[in-house]
Order: structure tokens, then C-alpha cells, then sequence
């Protein structure tokens, strides 16, 4: 595909300045978004192929991306503008959207579009892996979680734990610190405690209930309400099965004679 692209370049005369099907010419060069505004980039994209396109659909790898194409109608080599908006809300870090239009002739190879650019963290919510530092933030996987998956037996509910750390970029820390002004939760199974530390985040413990909560799936929803202007509320998600099934597995029969 990249050959393909570059002979077109070559013979339309687009010069190597112009950035095509991308929005920048390498992760380090990415533009900075703050995570409370919106991406938004224009990307020119090419039609490389010999022959005239009809774009048929287009498809994004995040579901939170808006796409205007200005032409749906691409005569050979010809170019056009694809117009992009992607929600940046509680996310972080260097980000990657691949976009591929797909043309009505199936002998045709979609074109990819890939948009590269950074979040600046207003404030993060960071799940705690086993055994992980409580003053850092994790290996990316656990970066930025807001839903919470539990399964266990109802009578070892003293199994359920999450702990997950709320902090504040440097350059948005409320003047008096990042406080939690309070917890909205009412359901059956999670006690939530927060603590301040000493680098200004706030670690949260969430452990079961006493009584413990009977057998059961439980879909809640947590609201921490918080002092910080840009982001007074975070929306968490707790998925808990309790069930006496949770840890069994099919064993394989014993056959007589063997």
C-alpha cells in the first residue's frame, strides 16, 4: 500500500511536505489535546489507485470517533479531505485511530487513514495491579479504567478488593489539593474508602459490604464527586458476580479400565 502511495505521490507532484492519509509525520511529532476538549484534526486523504472510487462506508477502530469525508466520489490520484473529531474524555497518553474507507468495486483495496495524537491527563483513574506501586502510574493496561470486574463466592465476599488512584496533572491541581467531596453509591456489595497521599492523589479501597451481600450479578454505577473544575465527576462501572459456580471447573469422568 505505502509503495502504491509513494509512486502516486511521486507522479501527482505532491511535494514530501504534505502529509498524506495521516495527520503527522511521526508519533513523537503528534499534536497535544487535553483530555476535557476534543481531538480534532483535518486529514488529506488519496485516492492511489488507477482508477475512480465510490466510497462505499467508513469505518474507524474507536467507536468514538466522528467522520465527515468532504467527496465521496475520488477520481484517480485525486485527493479530498476527511474531517475528524474523537472524544478524549478519560483517556491519556499517546493515542492511534486507524480509519479505512471502503470503495463500492470490491477488487479496489480500502484506503487507511491513521490520526496519531496525545492526551494531557486532567485527572486520571488508574486501577492498582496486584502487588503495583500506589504512587505511580501503571503499565498502560491498567491506565484509565473506569469499569470493575469482580467474581467470586458468596461466602468469601472478603475476597473483593479493587483499589484504584485518582491524581491530578501537575499543572490542574485544584489550588487546596484534589479532594473527594463524596462517594454516590447506595448499592448492596462496595465499601469505598479514600486517602489522601502524601503526592497529592488519592488512593481508593473498595472491599465488600458487612453484611456481606447475598448471591447475585450486581451492575452498579459509582459517582465520585471531586473539587477539580474540569472534572467534578467521575462515572465508574462495578460488574460483580456472586455466585457458588465461580472457581468450578469441568473435571474429566473417570472411565473404568483406564
Amino acid at each position: 500500500m505505502w509503495r502504491l502511495i509513494l509512486s502516486v505521490l511521486l507522479s501527482t507532484g505532491l511535494g514530501s511536505a504534505e502529509l498524506i492519509n495521516t495527520n503527522t509525520a511521526t508519533p513523537e511529532t503528534a499534536p497535544l489535546t487535553p483530555e476535557d476538549v476534543p481531538f480534532t484534526t483535518t486529514i488529506t486523504v488519496l485516492n492511489p489507485h488507477a482508477r475512480a472510487v465510490k466510497v462505499k462506508n467508513i469505518d474507524s477502530s474507536c467507536t468514538c470517533t466522528t467522520l465527515v469525508l468532504v467527496d465521496h466520489f475520488l477520481l484517480p490520484k485525486a485527493i479530498t479531505t476527511l474531517n475528524v473529531v474523537i472524544d478524549n474524555h478519560n483517556h491519556s497518553g499517546a493515542k492511534r485511530v486507524v480509519i479505512t474507507i471502503y470503495p463500492t468495486d470490491p477488487e479496489l483495496e480500502a484506503i487507511e487513514v491513521v490520526a496519531l495524537w496525545t492526551i494531557i491527563p486532567v485527572l486520571t483513574v488508574d486501577a492498582i495491579p496486584p502487588g503495583g506501586s500506589v504512587t505511580e502510574r501503571p503499565d498502560w493496561s491498567y491506565q484509565d479504567v473506569y469499569r470493575y470486574v469482580s467474581s467470586e463466592r458468596p461466602d468469601e465476599t472478603n475476597r473483593l478488593r479493587k483499589r484504584f488512584r485518582l491524581m491530578s496533572s501537575a499543572d490542574t491541581m485544584p489550588a487546596d489539593g484534589l479532594k473527594i467531596l463524596g462517594i454516590d453509591y447506595d448499592g448492596p456489595v462496595w465499601r469505598f474508602t479514600p486517602v489522601t497521599q502524601a503526592d497529592g492523589s488519592i488512593l481508593v479501597t473498595a472491599v465488600a459490604k458487612d453484611p456481606a451481600p447475598v448471591a447475585g450479578r450486581y451492575d452498579e454505577t459509582v459517582v465520585i464527586r471531586t473539587n477539580h473544575q474540569r472534572k467534578p465527576r467521575i462515572e465508574l462501572f462495578f460488574n460483580t458476580q456472586l455466585s457458588m459456580d465461580v472457581g468450578k471447573r469441568v473435571g474429566v469422568p473417570v472411565i473404568p479400565g483406564m
